[in-house]
């Protein structure tokens, strides 16, 4: 993927874009970046790695979602 030029690669979201695309439906994804070496770093990225970066990222995603009354 890097070959190609990708510096982001998410696990599930392109069936659910091309779906939303063919029923004409607004889609908009919101993602948060919990590895952002997959396969790249020697070792595993640790659940508690994880874990960290949810909990910090968490309060962003909530006042985003509470701005775009989506709530």
């Amino acid at each position: 993927m890097q070959k190609e030029g990708c510096d982001l690669v998410g696990m599930t979201g392109m069936p659910e874009a091309a779906l939303a695309r063919e029923l004409h439906l607004d889609y908009a994804s919101l993602c948060i970046v919990t590895n952002r070496a997959a396969g790249l770093s020697e070792q595993p990225v640790s659940t508690q790695e994880i874990e960290h970066c949810l909990s910090e990222t968490r309060p962003v995603v909530e006042a985003l979602i509470d701005a775009l009354q989506l709530y």
